[in-house]
């Protein structure tokens, strides 16, 4: 399916809708994520949820800009899953087992969040921050591409 046809999808089912934003929040949002990333880090041996949960946080923030960039932002009930689905389409196709990935760890924080009887593993925080690390570089070089003036975080 192509970009604008899921965009005008996505619209008619009430799941996306159009949003301008200015450069101060979208580097808010940066600077948010790059905080997340590094409290994952800092946390992920002596506590394996926390850390899991930051990089979560950080990569649905850095998912958000990419919309909100282009002028959308999610509006239905399963905002997570459809703001990495718009996120991975902008992206493009050589993310779509990134974006798979992703949404993997989207489901495991609902189930910590919901279900909290399985903590989370130190294994499955390194593996979100191994996925952290792909996505920050992807959504570097989107960035980039688009001129734009935020302050990109270092990778």
């Amino acid at each position: 399916m192509s970009l604008q046809k899921l965009l005008k999808d996505l619209e008619v089912q009430g799941k996306i809708k159009k949003q301008q934003t200015d450069d101060i929040y979208l580097n808010g949002l940066l600077h948010a994520a790059n905080i997340n990333f590094k409290a994952s880090t800092d946390n992920l041996n002596k506590y394996s949820e926390v850390a899991f949960k930051s990089a979560y946080e950080g990569l649905l923030q850095l998912s958000r800009v990419i919309l909100l960039i282009n002028s959308y932002r999610p509006t239905d009930g399963e905002q997570h899953r459809t703001t990495f689905i718009v996120a991975g389409a902008f992206l493009g196709d050589e993310f779509e087992n990134l974006i798979i990935r992703i949404d993997k760890y989207r489901k495991r924080r609902n189930e910590s969040i919901y279900n909290p009887i399985d903590g989370i593993s130190v294994e499955e925080a390194k593996s979100i921050l191994e996925t952290t690390k792909k996505y920050r570089q992807a959504v570097s070089e989107y960035l980039k591409s688009l001129d734009v003036q935020l302050d990109l975080f270092d990778i």
